[in-house]
């Protein structure tokens, strides 16, 4: 099996770009992917449903051997996933991949709904919980840090009140030993080149700064499939897509 080296979602997707394409290859060992998260996570089967996870599941190519199933909930902190059973039923899928054969990968996204209720601190005592289940269940942990919300200061830079969640989330990546990814470093510098107007054509409403539309699913998805790809030591293959792989890299609004 080959071996992804690559650790920068920019440099990633020129890799992409510039090399020749072979044929889509079979995993050699069957993938599944378990989110777990929050309503930025979340999608259902409704249109504009405000999270990323149909995006970046749409985005693993060689569906034959890449399973991918959502666990993420509106509304959810990370206590209230653990409290209220949603944890356990998410264990349960990665323990049903694991039988199966399957690697299992589970991102893991908080800190929109735990800064409202909760210190970094106590969101982080929670992860560190997580992980060692997850890895309990078979599984193989990916902290995320929170998606931005698209609220822009009068310069253009966005309003953001979430970095002390995301530190903590990259924190305890470090403490544990697991990989992460830095979405909420990505989804700012992407949503301060595009602009404010741009952004919020990825709003599932003109107010809501949050959640996203269809769109923007299928922008931050696709994000998160680069950044997760950049990281894994299995090489993961994509859908390709050279026209929004293009835009993330350069700073470009997908959608005009």
């Amino acid at each position: 099996m080959r071996v992804c080296s690559v650790s920068a979602l920019a440099l990633l997707v020129s890799v992409v770009l510039a090399a020749p394409r072979p044929p889509v290859r079979q995993q050699e060992v069957p993938l599944g992917f378990v989110l777990i998260g929050d309503s930025t996570t979340n999608n259902g089967t409704t249109l504009n449903s405000g999270g990323w996870s149909n995006g970046f599941c749409a985005s693993l190519a060689d569906v034959e051997n890449v399973y991918c199933m959502n666990e993420a909930h509106n509304g959810a902190t990370t206590g209230s996933t653990i409290s209220s059973g949603q944890f356990d039923h998410a264990l349960d899928t990665i323990k049903t991949f694991v039988a199966d054969g399957k690697k299992t990968y589970v991102t893991v996204q908080f800190g929109h709904n735990d800064m409202k209720i909760a210190t970094p601190e106590s969101m982080g005592a929670n992860l560190t919980i997580m992980i060692d289940a997850i890895r309990a269940a078979g599984g193989l942990p990916i902290l995320v840090t929170s998606l931005t919300r698209r609220s822009f200061n009068a310069d253009g830079t966005i309003a953001d009140t979430l970095q002390p969640w995301a530190d903590e989330t990259l924190l305890i990546a470090q403490q544990e030993g697991t990989l992460s990814i830095d979405l909420h470093a990505d989804s700012i510098a992407y949503c301060e080149a595009i602009g404010p107007d741009a952004c919020h054509r990825l709003n599932r409403s003109e107010t809501d700064n949050t959640h996203l539309n269809e769109n923007g699913m299928t922008v931050f998805g696709r994000m998160v499939a680069l950044l997760v790809k950049a990281v894994l030591p299995d090489c993961l293959e994509l859908v390709e897509n050279d026209t929004l792989d293009y835009d993330l890299k350069n700073g470009l609004p997908a959608y005009r």
